[in-house]
């Protein structure tokens, strides 16, 4: 439990890293655009935010969510924090502080697979009582970003995403 206080991720409200290797708003732009297309279904259209490694990645986990009739959206993300820039040979690696609205919904075909499917009952239940996507509390949340150089432009090759 100590290791765990230790070792967690601060929410910082400055932007504060050395724009010589990469711009605040390069980072910025690019943790909007794949939180973005978290909302659309086909993330191809947006792929040039995307290493080829992560659209795998993503397009298996929206199939799998598809199945279950899950959908994750997000709105209203206001990047409030870029810190902790590291860059190894080819990667580099830094922490975004965001506030945003995290909403998870399920069609109706989709809810009864849940349910069939479900080991907790009460995650189902509590599923039925989120509000709207509108009335959805921001969250605060510290995520590590991985981004690399493919095809001559800069993408995201992994991120850390804790919203729930």
């Amino acid at each position: 439990m100590q290791i765990e206080k230790i070792s967690a991720k601060k929410y910082k409200t400055t932007k504060n890293i050395s724009e010589e290797i990469i711009k605040i708003n390069e980072i910025e732009n690019l943790v909007l655009a794949v939180l973005d297309s978290w909302n659309q279904a086909k993330l191809y259209q947006n792929s040039q935010f995307y290493s080829k490694n992560l659209l795998k990645k993503h397009d298996k986990h929206i199939t799998r969510s598809e199945m279950y009739g899950k959908k994750e959206s997000f709105f209203d993300i206001h990047v409030e924090g870029i810190n902790n820039l590291h860059q190894y040979k080819h990667k580099i690696t830094v922490e975004v502080s965001l506030k945003a609205k995290y909403s998870l919904s399920y069609d109706e075909n989709g809810s009864l697979l849940y349910l069939v499917t479900s080991r907790s009952m009460p995650r189902f239940n509590q599923m039925l009582k989120q509000p709207f996507p509108e009335k959805q509390p921001l969250q605060k949340d510290v995520q590590k970003w991985e981004l690399i150089i493919e095809e001559g432009h800069l993408k995201v090759n992994k991120f850390s995403l804790n919203l729930k």
